[in-house]
């Protein structure tokens, strides 16, 4: 590998064993642009050092990618404060709805794809709904209180009181959570296959956040194999080149909707220690021969 000092001077360094350790590609607008256009003008969540160097150096080296198109999104970024809004709210009664005052997807198919269902909507924002009993939910966790500190949160005591404190439309408001009474009282059936269950009623107080859909970070990258070596475009794999985290391919498939909770994390932990393990072994064994 040759590097370019500050001073401009270069140098060759070798080694044995290289793992490509350095994430995913979320903070190169121009990459977002290029795999992931439906999420490329959503704020970005992650470090802005994800760069796509990974990606570029394997490229480089001929090296296969796959499964650019997946990433983790969240539709319950609170706007403009930047906080993430747990998603627990969502999964225990709280609803998602636009501008219109209308509910518009199945909350309960995940926060990732959340983010897309979002930003479809007119002026790319939602309020997330809920009640007293949610709010005490989410203050069991840090972003909430986060949230709160940053007066993220709207309190009203009736939804006439809410609809002024958001703009959302009043009447529509009412019939969006007459209806969802209504599902949560089993009398009707949702237009988008959620399941409410008669506790998730939601009743004043209620609470609201403004929330866009926000990109988190990408889980496409780098082939690898069962011991993270990293796959040549024509077939074979690196003798000495591994990639884990976000610099190699994770599990989600090719698209937001393949994302679970910690993905992120098993590539860069569970993958991280079998490519730690497979380099030393491969030392080892040089020094052996």
């Amino acid at each position: 590998m040759r590097v370019t000092r500050p001073d401009h001077s270069q140098e060759d360094i070798g080694c044995d064993a290289l793992i490509l350790a350095c994430n995913g590609f979320g903070g190169d607008r121009d990459l977002v642009r290029r795999h992931l256009p439906e999420i490329c003008e959503a704020e970005y969540a992650g470090h802005t050092g994800n760069q796509g160097d990974a990606l570029r150096w394997g490229e480089a080296l001929g090296a296969k990618l796959t499964d650019l198109g997946a990433y983790q999104g969240h539709g319950g970024f609170a706007t403009p404060h930047g906080v993430l809004i747990t998603w627990a709210l969502m999964m225990e009664g709280g609803v998602q709805v636009n501008a219109l005052g209308a509910r518009f997807w199945n909350e309960h198919e995940g926060y990732s794809e959340a983010a897309v269902h979002v930003l479809a909507q007119p002026e790319r924002f939602a309020w997330a709904i809920f009640d007293q009993r949610l709010h005490t939910l989410g203050l069991s966790f840090p972003d909430y209180l986060d949230a709160q500190a940053a007066s993220a949160l709207r309190q009203a005591d009736s939804i006439a009181a809410l609809a002024g404190l958001t703009g959302l439309p009043r009447q529509a408001l009412e019939d969006t959570l007459a209806g969802v009474h209504a599902l949560c009282a089993g009398s009707a059936k949702d237009l988008y296959g959620r399941q409410f269950r008669p506790e998730q009623a939601l009743t004043p107080p209620y609470f609201a956040v403004k929330v866009t859909g926000a990109l988190f970070h990408t889980q496409g990258g780098l082939e690898i194999d069962a011991h993270a070596r990293v796959q040549h475009k024509s077939g074979p794999y690196f003798g000495n080149l591994f990639a884990v985290g976000g610099a190699a391919r994770g599990v989600s498939g090719g698209a937001v909707w393949g994302y679970l909770s910690g993905n992120g994390l098993l590539t860069a932990c569970a993958l991280g220690s079998i490519a730690g393990q497979n380099a030393a072994d491969l030392i080892g064994a040089a020094k052996n021969d």
